[in-house]
């Protein structure tokens, strides 16, 4: 995007073996690999990639000499007048960003999702651009790391959907992190399109004392919509969907939908095509994913649940017993007093401990429920088949990063789905 605009640009990556070698030859933008060297102080601007901590030395160095640094997200939109909904929390962004998409395409020709999902906000941007797209409308999911540098970054509306205690190595305290993800609505001068999750007590507290500002909850009448049992219905009782009807499973998810009906209808969608939305929704990979298979046994894949809060929304979204896999591998201290009282659940049958984190898992848990460690992964998932009985649920929400056997939580969660399809093949 930058080059588009005529910028001079340079690249500067610490990895050797940068991905973005190939892309950065054929383009013929100029760059580093391997070190980060006074090259990168002799320019006007830096843009950060969010991977980078605040606390790295040379950013420290460039901050020193005065020179400006801001998010990709910010850079990306001084060069885009089409509306951006910007999707925030500690779990669900994803799902709302493409259940807020499946429902907007049905108005915006190019709705375009971007920011943390992979594909980057500039990248679409730059797309709108060179194609002049019209009728255009982005909707990004946004980490805490992209609100650290932003300035000018002003969504049409923004959507805080949870925050939990999260990435405690790279903040101060909760505090911290909380009032970086709550920077996405620093800009916002109507309060009516800051839309917030009424049932999260540090979210309540803060917007409530706003005026004007939109809530959603599934607990308090204070919603635009009524809700009944799984039904969800608009404030003049016309029936919007029943979560029954969807494939979307669990609490966290009613909550997820809630939210996508409430930024749905700022753009003034019809309840018809809301409905016809959802229930055509095909949930994400490796985020409360059922594996496809002949079995009587359920088998499901959450290797996305990389917190102790969305293995939480996980064991509750089952009445029937669980067989729990949990481990992984964690670069912050453990709260094993949240761990133990969080997931000491009675329908929790069997808890399966794995990896890096494994140990300390098993000494938690290993006096009040069947307990078993396994270091491999593979071995771990082997046993809780074999263990699993008919009815039970075989849940992998493991509440850790995967970072000790695995690229990334969809590496582990294919993983997952190739051993249970193999040992039923």
């Amino acid at each position: 995007l930058a080059k588009f605009l005529n910028a001079s640009v340079y690249v500067s990556d610490i990895d050797k073996n940068s991905k973005n070698k190939k892309i950065l030859i054929k383009e013929k933008i100029p760059f580093e690999l391997g070190e980060h060297s006074e090259k990168c102080i002799k320019t006007d601007l830096v843009i950060i990639s969010p991977g980078i901590n605040p606390k790295n030395e040379f950013i420290a160095k460039i901050k020193s000499k005065n020179i400006p640094i801001v998010s990709e997200i910010e850079f990306a939109s001084w060069f885009t007048k089409s509306p951006i909904i910007g999707i925030t929390g500690s779990n669900g962004k994803s799902t709302v960003v493409k259940l807020v998409n499946n429902i907007l395409l049905n108005k915006y020709k190019n709705s375009l999702i971007g920011g943390n999902i992979g594909i980057s906000f500039s990248e679409n941007v730059l797309k709108e651009k060179t194609n002049e797209l019209n009728n255009v409308i982005h909707i990004l999911e946004i980490s805490s790391f992209q609100l650290e540098n932003i300035y000018l970054f002003t969504p049409h509306l923004c959507c805080l959907l949870n925050i939990t205690e999260d990435h405690l190595d790279r903040y101060i305290d909760e505090n911290d992190y909380f009032n970086t993800k709550i920077k996405i609505s620093k800009n916002i001068k109507n309060s009516a399109n800051i839309i917030f999750n009424y049932d999260d007590k540090k979210l309540n507290n803060l917007f409530t004392k706003i005026k004007n500002t939109t809530p959603f909850s599934i607990t308090n009448k204070i919603s635009k919509l009524k809700i009944k049992g799984n039904k969800i219905f608009s404030k003049n009782n016309d029936l919007i969907v029943n979560q029954s009807q969807t494939k979307l499973i669990g609490k966290h998810n009613f909550y997820n939908i809630v939210a996508s009906i409430i930024i749905a209808k700022k753009f003034k969608i019809s309840n018809q095509i809301i409905s016809k939305s959802l229930t055509n929704f095909t949930p994400l990979e490796h985020r409360m994913e059922k594996v496809n298979i002949n079995s009587k046994i359920t088998f499901i894949n959450d290797s996305k649940g990389t917190n102790i809060f969305s293995t939480i929304s996980a064991i509750e979204s089952f009445k029937n017993d669980i067989i729990l896999i949990l481990g992984g591998y964690s670069n912050e201290k453990i709260n094993k007093s949240r761990i133990l009282k969080s997931l000491n659940k009675d329908k929790i049958k069997n808890v399966i401990c794995y990896g890096n984190v494994g140990p300390i898992l098993k000494s938690l848990f290993k006096d009040i429920k069947p307990t078993l460690y396994y270091k491999a992964f593979e071995k771990a998932i082997l046993n809780s088949i074999k263990i699993a009985k008919e009815g039970d649920v075989v849940l992998l929400s493991p509440a850790f990063k995967s970072f000790d056997q695995f690229k990334n939580f969809e590496e582990r969660g294919n993983k997952f789905k190739e051993i249970v399809k193999n040992y039923y093949a």
